[in-house]
């Protein structure tokens, strides 16, 4: 069952992003076939140096939309994801042109790469290559810059031998097709190789792949047979056979390949949903002109199994049907190469000899390719009639829509513009600006003989304003939470050899739990003892508890590595959020700061109750307490009262510089001749 619901939002998933990616490239399109029907009305008027113009046009849309569809791809999977857009295009443009020129995959009018379905895969592949190996954009002014380059480097390098290996494996891959097309002699002029050729040609097409192209060498046979045939019908030497171009194009193409105006239809009379009528009534005017761009990249049918099989399987039946009514006698045979942007109905009355009959089943084979799609088009949908629609089917309904399809590539763009500002805004914090930490003294009301501090990190700009920490935010958005842990590690190990340690006073530094989870953490923070010199029995590790905890096995490991190190491991925030019992049964806390909301309201019964009832954990954990926010001489005295020894708060002073700490710590000792001249810091 887990398997299967797995699979099945794969596939909704997969369906709804290519979906996506097709629609913005549906203007492209919608011009293409616009220009291409343009082109032909002018060949109607004579205008034929006017029509080329137009003809030129189309050929530059058809050269352009391989390389767009690439890399809109890329674009979109990347933002989806949270990977550099940036990183992933060019990979994807890379593999796209490598594998399609040596294979000789490019137009011949512009010499561009002109296959769609290996721009999808490489886009693809080069989003997997990126999300699976997560590299952060170079920035000169990040500590571990050169790092990162080599990174860029290596992934690069490996990612050019994996497009050498895809170049070569496309190139056997096209020896085999062509081993194929030689041994796959199809003649489109019997009854079982039409069928043979109409099927490959609804199959190629559902997947992105021009069957006509692939087919070619048939193609043109079927084309110059039914010319010669038509020639010798008309001299009066032979009879008009069954099957021929204009059989094909006039009853197998109606709307666009897969007889889609039955689909058009199908959506029109069945659908429940406004936005595929809505989409439907919009593909209805190219639809007429037999261009299903709209319908087949809007709904979407390439890449959609539900949808793909009665795409090749209406052909099928509209080919046996039709080559029955003819050979019967029921209806003319074809006597004409009808143009295919000739509208339904009317190229069966002139395919047909001028004859009503043909449009009697033309309209027959619509209404049985309605019958065809009706069910897959209702599954598809959510409104098969055997099932009732449940709320997660309904929520899959809405998600599969074009108005909620517009709207999460607005919400993906929007997401990627708002993550581009803030990598400018902290690459400036990083080049211009300093990153300074603040200390708040944490006094220990029963031991005056040490005095701790919490530092906070500040950011100072280049004209010397102080800046409090919302740009932490900025780092997590961008996934540089750790890259940032990392930097106040050595800002507080920097300040540590200035303070006046003595025996049992520690220093914590506040981390997330990304950090935490690393397991590369441990042996950076011991390196970077070693490189400064200081002992681990110094140091004091919070963990905030806002961030849920997903690798516990991991923070289990590196919170025993580090405090076997001798390093206090304390739980930050504490109350903050629900996970906060769950996290402090889970891993082996030496100490737990209760969050400054719960004080809020101690005045009343009910709150004062639950703090005192937090105050009794240490009796349980033998974690020491820490009684964050205390802000008033009434708020100092109810923790107390509560039996907790350690408070911090703008009660006993404010965030300030290192130097202005160590002179509060002074001046804080001369208060009481007892209390000895040393520092106790908690970071």
């Amino acid at each position: 069952m887990y398997k299967s619901s797995v699979l099945k939002s794969y596939y909704n998933d997969y369906i709804r992003d290519i979906s996506i990616v097709f629609l913005l490239l549906l203007p492209l399109i919608i011009c293409n076939a616009i220009t291409l029907f343009v082109g032909h009305g002018l060949n109607l008027a004579q205008l034929s140096d006017l029509a080329n113009n137009f003809f030129y046009f189309s050929n530059l849309l058809i050269g352009i939309y391989p390389i767009a569809l690439c890399l809109i791809t890329s674009y979109y999977i990347a933002t989806k994801h949270g990977v550099n857009a940036m990183v992933v295009v060019p990979y994807s443009l890379l593999l796209f042109i490598a594998v399609s020129v040596p294979n000789e995959l490019v137009s011949v009018q512009s010499g561009l790469p002109n296959n769609p379905l290996i721009a999808l895969l490489a886009a693809m592949i080069s989003a997997i290559c990126c999300i699976s190996f997560r590299l952060f954009p170079l920035d000169p002014s990040r500590i571990d810059f050169v790092n990162t380059l080599y990174k860029h480097v290596l992934h690069f390098f490996c990612f050019l031998l994996l497009t050498v290996a895809l170049a070569k494996l496309t190139k056997i891959i096209m020896a085999l097709s062509e081993y194929v097309r030689h041994d796959l002699s199809l003649n489109p002029l019997t009854f079982y190789g039409g069928l043979s050729y109409q099927f490959i040609l609804g199959l190629l097409g559902a997947i992105g792949i021009n069957g006509h192209n692939f087919l070619f060498r048939a193609k043109q046979q079927l084309f110059e047979n039914t010319q010669q045939n038509i020639a010798d019908w008309q001299a009066g030497e032979a009879s008009l056979n069954v099957l021929g171009q204009g059989f094909y194009d006039a009853f197998l193409s109606m709307g666009g390949s897969g007889n889609t105006i039955s689909l058009l239809l199908c959506i029109l009379l069945f659908s429940k949903d406004r936005r595929h009528i809505t989409l439907a009534l919009s593909a209805l005017p190219l639809v007429i002109f037999n261009i299903n761009e709209l319908l087949l990249f809007g709904l979407p049918i390439i890449f959609n199994p539900t949808l793909i099989m009665p795409f090749v399987l209406v052909p099928l039946v509209s080919f046996m049907v039709v080559y029955g009514a003819i050979t019967f006698g029921l209806v003319n045979p074809v006597s004409t190469i009808v143009d295919w942007m000739t509208p339904p109905f009317i190229s069966g009355y002139i395919a047909t000899q001028h004859s009503l009959s043909g449009v009697v089943l033309q309209v027959v084979v619509v209404i049985i390719g309605i019958v065809i799609y009706r069910p897959f088009y209702l599954h598809y949908a959510g409104r098969s009639q055997s099932n009732n629609m449940t709320i997660s089917r309904q929520h899959e309904l809405d998600r599969s829509t074009l108005k909620s399809f517009l709207g999460d590539v607005n919400q993906v763009m929007s997401s990627y513009i708002n993550k581009h500002d803030i990598s400018r805004r902290v690459s400036r914090m990083l080049s211009r600006g300093e990153f300074i930490m603040h200390y708040q003294p944490q006094v220990h009301l029963n031991n005056d003989h040490c005095l701790s501090f919490e530092s906070l990190i500040r950011y100072k700009d280049p004209k010397g304003k102080l800046w409090p920490p919302v740009f932490i935010q900025d780092f997590q958005q961008l996934g540089a939470i750790k890259q940032l842990d990392k930097m106040v590690i050595d800002l507080v190990l920097i300040d540590i050899q200035k303070m006046p340690l003595e025996k049992n006073c520690k220093v914590a530094i506040n981390v997330s739990a990304e950090t935490i989870s690393d397991k590369h953490i441990v042996a950076y923070i011991v390196e970077r003892l070693s490189y400064y010199d200081i002992s681990p029995q110094v140091l004091e590790i919070e963990i905030t508890e806002e961030a849920i905890i997903d690798n516990d096995k991991q923070v289990s490991e590196n919170i025993a590595v580090l405090q076997a190190l001798g390093i206090t491991i304390a739980i930050d925030d504490f109350g903050s959020g629900y996970a906060s019992f769950p996290h402090l049964l889970k891993f082996n806390f030496d100490k737990v700061k209760l969050d400054r909301s719960l004080l809020f309201n101690i005045e009343n019964e009910r709150e004062k109750s639950l703090y005192q009832l937090l105050a009794k954990i240490s009796e349980v954990t033998g974690c020491v307490l820490v009684a964050e926010g205390v802000e008033t001489e009434a708020e100092k005295y109810f923790v107390q009262q509560c039996g907790i020894d350690i408070c911090q708060g703008f009660y006993f002073a404010k965030p300030m510089p290192l130097d202005n700490a160590l002179a509060w710590t002074k001046t804080a000792a001369l208060k009481d001749e007892n209390i000895a001249k040393q520092g106790c810091f908690s970071i």
